[in-house]
């Protein structure tokens, strides 16, 4: 009898793999079991409620004359439509097979959902501008505690990868869903902390605003100015790696323009293709002329990348050119994925684990929160509390100071305030994660851009990147349903 051949086992792949794979089991999961997981009533009765959808021009409305009865109606808003909006992401969880969400780092992001979904729905109704002071402080924490949120999915879809759990499609769609999911809910929160600083800082009772007011969050900058900074960040992060190597020049082309971005997003979109495009260039040339000595190579002076800008009516397109020697045809077809061979996935995941296996925590931070109780528990809502309790090192929270440790509110624009953005895109050189292309995508087409790569191998490359101005579309922009 002839014995039948059976396909590859994924067994293999995870034998190979233990060294740096997180375990599938959670450690930490009291919610993560099948009945929690399909029938939890609570969850299922908000992701059936109506969502409502908004533009930026409803958000900055609330800003235009702010009043108290304006800010009071902005928190009540958020405090009904964030719950029901996270209820529709846990929902959209649980439609992976258990076994995918059953993953250390998808199970992350579930428990992290669904205790904050169970926090938003004991908020109390907010009646006055003390309410709206201790609510403030509660969508802070809910900021800061799902900092940890992305770089959880990013593992996550490569776990999933390592492991063919997930066709790269079904991938793609459900981790573009998640980030665009999440930068509208925190874009809906950080302008109301906006409104309500701008509230508290006035001197009269009615704060007017100008008609092209879409809210502090989003700043005025200039392309050039964004362009020159972020080069100079990853100019002195390759020079680290090739000490006495002449740095490619940035060469900007066409005519500056300024217009309202979130500014950690325009940044972290600058910071990778330009990355990108210097790494290539600096290994081009060592390619090129790789039998010439150390001290022949610092006298070389690498081709310079190009920037050309070109402002439109209600967008700007930005090409960037590099001589880098381009990337082959199958390859390129492939940048755009999150979805990736488990060969790749393996080789990303370990140097994901280099940068943060240590800073993340073991268990969702908002757990150990007690945001809405009477007595003692409403202490995690007083001013400094938390910051008090961090700094004596008590808690179960890890220390985040490493490479990921200068996450913070991912969407904010605030220069005071950290990224979880600006963390990755100045991570080690050494460190391919091989997500840059795939986030800056969603980012791009979160905000209606573009974002395409055209290469010559043997030659370079060219990005095109157009963004849309949000001064002039935020009338058009929709915050995603969820």
């Amino acid at each position: 009898m002839q014995a039948v051949k059976q396909p590859g086992l994924r067994l293999s792949a995870i034998a190979s793999s233990l060294d740096f794979l997180m375990p599938f089991q959670p450690r930490y999961s009291d919610l993560l079991n099948e009945q929690h997981f399909y029938r939890n009533p609570s969850i299922l009765e908000l992701a059936n409620r109506p969502v409502h959808p908004v533009t930026l021009r409803q958000l900055a409305n609330f800003g235009h004359k702010l009043t108290e009865k304006k800010l009071l109606s902005s928190a009540n808003f958020v405090r009904t439509e964030l719950p029901i909006r996270l209820a529709l992401k846990v929902k959209e969880l649980q439609e992976l097979n258990f076994g995918i969400a059953n993953n250390y780092h998808l199970n992350q992001v579930y428990q992290s959902y669904c205790y904050c979904v169970n926090a938003f729905r004991r908020a109390p109704v907010i009646n006055s501008l003390e309410d709206n002071d201790r609510f403030c402080r509660f969508i802070s924490h809910v900021l800061d505690d799902h900092l940890i949120i992305l770089p959880h999915l990013m593992m996550g879809s490569l776990e999933v990868s390592v492991l063919k759990s997930l066709s790269q499609e079904k991938l793609d769609k459900f981790i573009s869903s998640m980030i665009r999911s999440r930068i509208s809910r925190r874009v809906i929160m950080e302008q109301h902390l906006s409104l309500s600083k701008s509230f508290q800082s006035q001197s009269n009772p009615v704060l007017v605003k100008p008609q092209n007011y879409i809210g502090e969050a989003f700043e005025q900058g200039s392309i050039y100015e964004h362009l020159r900074l972020t080069a100079d960040v990853v100019r002195s992060f390759l020079q680290s790696i090739y000490p006495g190597l002449k740095m490619p020049e940035l060469v900007i082309e066409g005519s500056d323009l300024k217009f309202e971005f979130l500014t950690s997003h325009l940044n972290y979109i600058f910071e990778e293709i330009l990355r990108n495009a210097f790494k290539a260039t600096i290994s081009a040339m060592l390619k090129r002329n790789k039998t010439l000595s150390q001290e022949e190579l610092v006298k070389l002076t690498p081709p310079a990348v190009v920037v050309q800008v070109v402002p439109r009516k209600d967008s700007v397109a930005i090409k960037f050119s590099d001589k880098g020697g381009g990337m082959p045809k199958d390859e390129l077809s492939k940048v755009w994925s999150f979805g990736k061979s488990p060969e790749l996935a393996s080789q990303y995941l370990k140097n994901f684990y280099k940068m943060s296996r240590y800073d993340l925590p073991d268990r969702p931070p908002m757990r150990d929160h007690q945001f809405w109780n009477m007595g003692a528990g409403r202490a995690d809502l007083e001013s400094g509390t938390d910051e008090k309790k961090a700094d004596s090192g008590t808690g179960e929270r890890k220390d985040l100071d490493g490479v990921l440790g200068d996450l913070g509110r991912m969407e904010s624009s605030k220069k005071v305030q950290k990224s979880t953005l600006l963390a990755l895109a100045r991570r080690p050189f050494e460190y391919t994660l091989g997500i840059s292309l795939p986030m800056c995508k969603v980012y791009t087409d979160y905000w209606n851009g573009t974002l395409e790569i055209y290469s010559v191998q043997g030659y370079g490359s060219d990005v095109y990147l157009t963004l849309g101005k949000i001064g002039t579309n935020h009338d058009k922009l929709q915050l995603d349903r969820a």
